[in-house]
């Protein structure tokens, strides 16, 4: 996964990437392109010729986007997902199948390190004292569901919200119920979740 952790002033948020648009639009970073990750549920900025005096910014709403795939310049082979929450906010998709997403949400938003891995960006060096949190979504449903914080150990009531959410098939609710693992080790168990199973 390479998950860190940053402060806003440290964050890698210029990256380059597609930004696929709701109207059935892509736009594409060239070698001088940029996109700067948006935050909370605010507009993503598309720079053409980044850094050059012939810079030219385009701002994108939320509600135009249907996803971002980014990374950064030094690793391509690492490309990340970002989708917009109508309730929530931006998403970073930590797990995604077939069957059902994990969306990572970040207040202060997300940067991508020189190493690939993503940077969940937060204030004073905690991330559980900072506002983001697991968010479920199954095919087919149109938003996504807040299901507990990142930080911590996953607790009897964070096991109950994911195995509530994942009923329709028992025995992956069972072994979430059952297990002890840290909450980024739950929700990877939902790699084998099977609707209606």
């Amino acid at each position: 996964m390479f998950l860190s952790t940053v402060s806003a002033a440290n964050a890698a948020s210029f990256v380059i990437g597609r930004i696929y648009l709701k109207n059935g639009s892509v736009i594409e970073c060239t070698e001088n392109d940029r996109i700067k990750l948006p935050k909370r549920s605010g507009k993503t900025v598309f720079l053409r010729n980044a850094y050059r005096k012939e810079e030219v910014r385009e701002s994108f709403k939320a509600a135009q986007i249907d996803s971002i795939i980014a990374w950064h310049p030094a690793t391509p082979e690492h490309v990340r997902k970002f989708v917009p929450s109508e309730s929530i906010g931006w998403l970073w998709i930590y797990v995604e199948t077939p069957q059902i997403s994990v969306g990572v949400y970040s207040a202060k938003g997300y940067g991508i390190d020189t190493n690939g891995g993503i940077q969940v960006i937060q204030r004073n060096g905690l991330i559980f004292r900072s506002k983001t949190a697991y968010c479920l979504k199954k095919t087919g449903e149109t938003d996504f569901t807040p299901v507990g914080k990142v930080g911590g150990k996953a607790n009897n009531k964070f096991r109950k919200k994911v195995a509530a959410y994942v009923s329709d098939d028992p025995a992956m609710a069972d072994i979430i119920l059952n297990s002890r693992t840290q909450r980024d080790k739950t929700v990877l168990m939902l790699m084998e979740y099977k609707s209606g199973e």
